[in-house]
C-alpha cells in the first residue's frame, strides 16, 4: 500500500463517514441524535471522537482494590518522571536544536536521530495498522495512567474516550477539575505526572520484551538461519526474472555471512566498502572481451562494447610491475556472473588489494553511486546486483525467523518485534511531549504545580505564579512546535 492510496482511502472514509453523518442528520433526526448521545460518537470535519462513562466503576474499583501497590507505583513514577525523565527531555530537546544548527553552520557533528515517523513517508505505509494499534494503545495506556492515580486520589473520573483525528487516535480522560485543584501539590503532580510515567514504563517493558523475542518464540522457531524473502515492495528492481524469489534465503552479501537480521543491517552497511574481485591470469586471458576502443565517460572507463549487457569493465590496481601482468594494459571486459558463480576471493583497500599466489585483483570501474553487490542465497545461484546497498534495505522485506512446524508459518516474530518498535517509539515519543512545559500538554500543568512549590518555598504569591508559569510555557511552546513542524518537514523533503 502506497502514500497516495492510504491517503485516498483515508479521504473517501471520513467523506462516506461526513454523508451518511449529514443525511441521517436530514432524514432521522431524532433517533440519529439518540444513536449519537446514546454511543457517545461525534463526527466533525476529518475527525471523530467517542466519550463513554461505562469504565468509570471499573477504574475506581480497580484503583481501591490495589490501593497501597498503586500508591507506590505512582509516587515511583513521580520521582522518576520529576528528577529523571524531565531533565532528560529538556536536554534532548536542547541538544537537538544546538545540533542542528552546527550542522547547518557547517560542523560535521554528528546530529542526535530524532525523526518523525509517518506511514508512507518515512515507514511503510502497508505497517499502517501496526502504526495505528501501536499509537492508540500508547495513548490508552498514557490516559489509564492519569484515571488511575486520580481515582487513587479520590478525584472524580468524569468520562474516557478517544478522540481520531485523520489517521491519529489520542485517548482523553476528563477529571473533576474542582477535586483535582483541591489536592496538594505532590498528589496533584502524582496525577499529573501518572501518563508520563505509563509511557516510559511502557517504553521498557516494549524494549525488553523486543530483545526477547528470540528467547520467547524460540520453540517454535529457528533463528540464525540466514534471512528469508517474504515479499517485495511495489518498485523493487530485484524481483524480476534474475533477481530473488519470495522464499529465497539469503546467507551473505560480498561475502558478509548473514546469520540474522542484525547480520543482514551489518552486512548492508559494510556493501560501502569498495572491493576487487581475485581472478587467475589464465581465466583473464580466456574470458576476456575487451573491446578494440577504450572510452571515458563521466570519469568510468568502459572497455566492453556497448551492446554487450552481461559484462563490464574492471580494472587491474596491482602495481604495473608485477610478475605476469594479466594484460598489456589495465582494464579488461568480464562477465561478474560467471566470477562469481562458483566462489570467490575479495581484495579491498584496506588489504592493500593483495591476492593470494597467482591471483591478480581487478575492481570493477564504476562511479562513485554505484556499488556491485553479490548477494548469495541457500540451494541458489548468487544474485548480483549494480546500484546502492540501500535499494535492497528499502525494497525488499526479510524475516529471521523459520518455523519449525507448517503450523505456526501464518505468524511471525517479525511482526511481534515490529509491534514492540512501535510502541517503544511512540510511548517514548508521547512522554517527551508531554513533558516538555508546552501549552496544552500534561507538561503545562506540570510546570505550573512545579512553579507553585518554589514559589510556596520562596514565600511569592499566586501573580509569580501566574507570571513564571506564562513564560515557562511561553518558551517551551515556541520552542516545541517550530521543532515538531521541522521533523515533520525534514521527514517528508529527505523521503523525496
Amino acid at each position: 500500500m502506497s502514500f497516495t492510496v492510504l491517503c485516498t482511502c483515508t479521504i473517501a472514509f471520513y467523506t462516506i463517514l461526513w454523508f451518511f453523518d449529514s443525511f441521517f442528520r436530514s432524514c432521522m433526526v431524532y433517533p440519529y441524535f439518540a444513536f449519537l448521545e446514546g454511543t457517545g460518537l461525534k463526527i466533525g470535519i476529518l475527525n471523530f471522537s467517542w466519550t463513554t462513562t461505562a469504565f468509570n466503576r471499573f477504574i475506581y474499583r480497580w484503583s481501591k482494590n490495589l490501593k497501597r501497590v498503586l500508591r507506590r507505583w505512582f509516587v515511583a513514577g513521580y520521582i522518576v518522571t520529576i528528577y529523571m525523565f524531565l531533565p532528560f527531555a529538556l536536554w534532548t530537546l536542547f541538544t537537538v536544536i544546538f545540533e542542528y544548527f552546527h550542522q547547518n553552520n557547517g560542523q560535521n557533528n554528528a546530529p542526535v536521530e530524532v525523526k518523525a515517523v509517518m506511514p508512507g513517508i518515512n515507514v511503510p505505509a502497508s505497517d499502517f495498522f501496526v502504526y495505528f494499534i501501536s499509537i492508540a494503545f500508547c495513548s490508552l495506556i498514557h490516559e489509564l495512567g492519569h484515571a488511575l492515580a486520580a481515582a487513587d486520589e479520590d478525584v472524580q473520573v468524569l468520562s474516557v474516550g478517544y478522540f481520531v483525528c485523520t489517521i491519529i487516535p489520542v485517548a482523553f480522560v476528563q477529571l473533576n477539575t474542582d477535586h483535582l485543584n483541591s489536592l496538594d501539590i505532590g498528589r496533584r503532580l502524582k496525577v499529573y505526572c501518572a501518563g508520563v510515567w505509563h509511557n516510559v514504563a511502557t517504553s521498557l517493558i516494549a524494549i525488553l520484551l523486543f530483545i526477547s523475542t528470540p528467547i520467547l518464540f524460540g520453540l517454535a522457531y529457528d533463528i540464525d538461519q540466514g534471512v528469508r524473502i517474504v515479499d517485495f515492495t511495489e518498485d523493487s528492481p530485484l524481483k524480476d526474472v534474475r533477481g530473488f524469489d519470495k522464499g529465497d534465503v539469503i546467507t551473505s552479501i560480498n561475502q558478509c555471512e548473514v546469520k540474522n537480521g542484525g547480520d543482514w543491517q551489518h552486512c548492508l552497511h559494510l556493501a560501502h566498502e569498495r572491493y576487487g574481485i581475485c581472478i587467475t591470469p589464465e581465466y583473464v586471458s580466456q574470458n576476456d572481451e575487451l573491446a578494440m576502443e577504450t572510452i571515458k565517460d563521466n570519469d568510468v572507463v568502459e572497455c566492453c562494447r556497448k551492446d554487450d549487457i552481461y559484462s563490464f569493465c574492471f580494472e587491474y590496481i596491482e602495481p604495473s610491475t608485477a610478475v605476469d601482468s594479466v594484460l598489456p594494459g589495465q582494464y579488461s571486459c568480464l562477465k561478474p556472473r560467471d566470477m562469481v558463480m562458483y566462489g570467490y576471493e575479495k581484495c579491498q583497500s584496506s588489504e592493500s588489494w593483495t591476492c593470494g599466489a597467482g591471483k591478480h585483483c581487478l575492481k570493477p570501474c564504476l562511479n562513485n553511486h554505484t556499488y556491485l553487490i553479490i548477494i548469495e542465497r541457500k540451494d541458489n545461484n548468487p544474485v548480483l546486483y549494480l546500484g546502492l546497498p540501500v535499494d535492497l534495505h528499502k525494497t525488499i522485506i526479510v524475516d529471521q525467523y523459520f518455523p519449525k512446524s507448517s503450523l505456526f508459518e501464518f505468524f511471525s516474530p517479525s511482526q511481534f518485534e515490529k509491534l514492540m518498535k512501535y510502541i517503544f517509539i511512540f510511548s517514548m515519543g508521547i512522554g517527551f511531549l508531554n513533558i516538555i512545559p508546552c501549552y496544552g500538554t500534561d507538561g503545562h500543568h506540570i510546570a505550573r504545580n512545579i512553579i507553585q512549590f518554589i514559589a510556596t518555598y520562596m514565600k511569592r504569591g499566586s501573580e509569580f505564579v501566574q507570571l513564571a508559569t506564562m513564560l515557562t510555557v511561553f518558551v517551551g511552546t515556541a520552542i516545541t512546535v517550530p521543532m515538531l513542524m521541522l521533523l515533520f518537514y525534514k521527514a517528508i523533503y529527505e523521503s523525496d
